[in-house]
């Protein structure tokens, strides 16, 4: 067997193991990728994405997945950026880091829909809180002038993102408030 045949059929074996929910989140995954993310280069939207896929699923599916605002490490040190991503029965959603804005500096990553890599990039490694070691490598960033504004910010931004992800009617102003036009209804035409 070819290739492309062994991943077609191992594809279609991890398709066949889903619940009907999971296939249901696979599809709207794999829809937002295709139809916004992968044609438009979406960078650091995680948030965004992540804050989409919670509401479109619940409002149109009557899904609840957990939309989680936590950090993601690359392996390369202790410092850990804040992302978002969803869950559904521990299993994550994370289309955002296929594209970055410094892929010199913030990797691009795997693309997972429920737990499968469906486009390969650095393994990134995700926390729901920062290890002892980021928070030891936030504190020296702090004592340097020139970072310190820049981590305030990041540390207060991430704060924010963390109180939206538990309050629907947050998620959807934000959605509503994006600058590019790329609002919550103009996200749910291109998928659906």
């Amino acid at each position: 067997m070819g290739e492309a045949k062994k991943k077609m059929a191992a594809a279609r074996e991890w398709r066949e193991s889903l619940s009907p929910d999971e296939i249901v989140v696979a599809d709207a995954a794999a829809k937002l990728f295709s139809a916004f993310v992968q044609p438009f280069q979406a960078m650091g939207m995680c948030y965004r994405l992540t804050f989409f896929l919670a509401e479109y699923l619940q409002d149109h599916h009557g899904i609840s997945v957990v939309p989680i605002v936590g950090y993601i490490n690359d392996g390369e040190g202790d410092i850990m950026a804040s992302h978002a991503w969803i869950e559904l029965g521990g299993k994550k959603v994370d289309l955002a880091l296929a594209f970055t804005e410094h892929p010199e500096a913030q990797l691009v990553g795997e693309v997972l829909i429920l737990d499968r890599v469906t486009r390969p990039g650095v393994r990134y490694t995700y926390h729901r809180e920062r290890s002892p070691e980021a928070l030891r490598a936030i504190m020296r960033l702090r004592s340097d002038m020139k970072f310190a504004t820049l981590a305030d910010h990041k540390e207060q931004e991430h704060l924010t993102m963390k109180a939206r992800a538990q309050n629907p009617d947050l998620r959807r102003a934000y959605l509503d408030d994006a600058p590019d036009g790329f609002v919550y209804d103009r996200l749910v035409k291109l998928i659906e």
